[in-house]
């Protein structure tokens, strides 16, 4: 009877880390969509300044969400994004457009898959 409730204890924490880590990582890619969604926008307005506070914000705020993400994501995946995300502010000191443009859609896309990845669905878990 006991090998039965240390069973159940296991099973209800793995699914509270589970849980929590899915609403954290659903949370983190939210808001760091939105910070690199308002850097394209003021870059495709042609302000340029704005672009790239904004990319510099995408940038510490992401080194700021790595601490916990790392705790039980892949690291290829993380270090992938961080890899992304550390171009955009010379990119934009550049004047490199069409290319901060592009890495924009493509840190966007590596969130998405990073929350795709994290969902608790049937393709995920087996």
């Amino acid at each position: 009877m006991k090998r039965m409730w240390a069973v159940l204890v296991l099973l209800a924490l793995t699914l509270t880390i589970s849980v929590l880590g899915a609403r954290h990582t659903r949370a983190v890619t939210l808001q760091m969509e939105r910070t690199v969604q308002e850097a394209k926008t003021a870059q495709e307005r042609g302000d340029e300044d704005t672009a790239l506070a904004f990319s510099r914000k995408a940038v510490s705020d992401w080194r700021d969400a790595h601490r916990v993400l790392c705790l039980y994501m892949l690291h290829d995946r993380l270090e992938d994004i961080d890899q992304t995300l550390a171009v955009l502010p010379e990119l934009c000191q550049d004047e490199q457009r069409e290319e901060f443009l592009s890495e924009c859609d493509r840190s966007l896309a590596q969130f998405w898959y990073l929350n795709e990845s994290e969902l608790l669905t049937l393709d995920n878990l087996f």
